[in-house]
This record gives structure tokens, C-alpha cells and sequence, in this order.
């Protein structure tokens, strides 16, 4: 498996086990000391407390939500590494990330968060832009 994201190699996830797991520190510190992740959360699954990352955002309109959906897929089948997706409202998006196996986040659920971000181009709702100024930011990056 391959991975595009500077200095990051993921690793196939039959080969991972529970030792792969970050702790919440170790991922709340990739969160922080990365620009790119800025607009991804840290939140926990219920009903088994499954953490997972997970970056939420309204589009423009249903084709700009299913253009960014198609690219984020492109890049998930690229790795083999495939989250959950979500598309509520036409235009409400929600990316889910972690690692199925292991019930938890390894890094190459960073390393596929920081792919999203840096190759997926999201036209978003100028409502939502104003509301959340990091994505502002973040899409001048792009």
C-alpha cells in the first residue's frame, strides 16, 4: 500500500495489530502539530467508545459534496484504506476514519486524514466558511 502524504508509508491493516493503536494524547498531538488536520476532531463510537477521526463540513451544493465524496473515494481505494462516509441534507458531509481491525486509530488513519486534506479540493457553503474560519485557512492552502 502506498501513501501520498509527505514522510508517511501505511502499512497493510491485516498486518496491524492492537499495539498499532495511538493513545488519545498521541493523536490529539498529530491533531495539533499539524495544520493540515486542523479541521478533523477526535471523537469516540458509541456504544463501544470506538475512537475514530472525524472531519464534518457543508458544501456548496450536492455536486460539490459528491465531487469531494468521489475524490476522498479515489484516494481511500488508492491506499486500501476506506472510511465511513456520510452525506445527509444534500450537502452536510461527514468523513469517519479509524482502523476497522483494531477498533481505534492507528497512523494510518492520520496519514489517510492528512491525504483528504491535501488533495481534496471541498468548495463549502460560504454560510459555513464564515462560521468555521479554519476551513477558510485551510482552503486557501489548496
Amino acid at each position: 500500500m502506498q501513501c501520498a502524504a509527505p514522510n508517511k508509508k501505511c502499512e497493510p491493516c491485516h498486518s496491524l495489530d492492537t499495539s498499532a493503536l495511538l493513545s488519545r494524547e498521541q493523536v490529539d498531538q498529530e491533531l495539533q502539530s499539524k495544520p493540515s488536520l486542523a479541521l478533523w476532531k477526535h471523537e469516540t463510537m458509541e456504544p463501544n467508545d470506538v475512537p475514530f477521526l472525524c472531519h464534518r463540513f457543508t458544501a456548496k451544493n450536492f455536486k460539490a459534496a459528491m465531487d469531494a465524496l468521489n475524490d476522498m473515494g479515489a484516494i481511500a481505494e488508492r491506499e486500501q484504506h476506506h472510511p465511513d462516509f456520510h452525506l445527509t441534507n444534500y450537502r452536510d458531509v461527514q468523513i469517519d476514519i479509524y482502523t476497522h481491525k483494531v477498533k481505534g486509530i492507528t497512523k494510518n488513519d492520520i496519514a489517510l486524514a492528512e491525504m483528504i486534506s491535501q488533495e481534496v479540493k471541498i468548495e463549502y457553503s460560504p454560510k459555513w466558511l464564515k462560521s468555521n474560519p479554519d476551513a477558510v485557512a485551510s482552503s486557501k492552502q489548496q
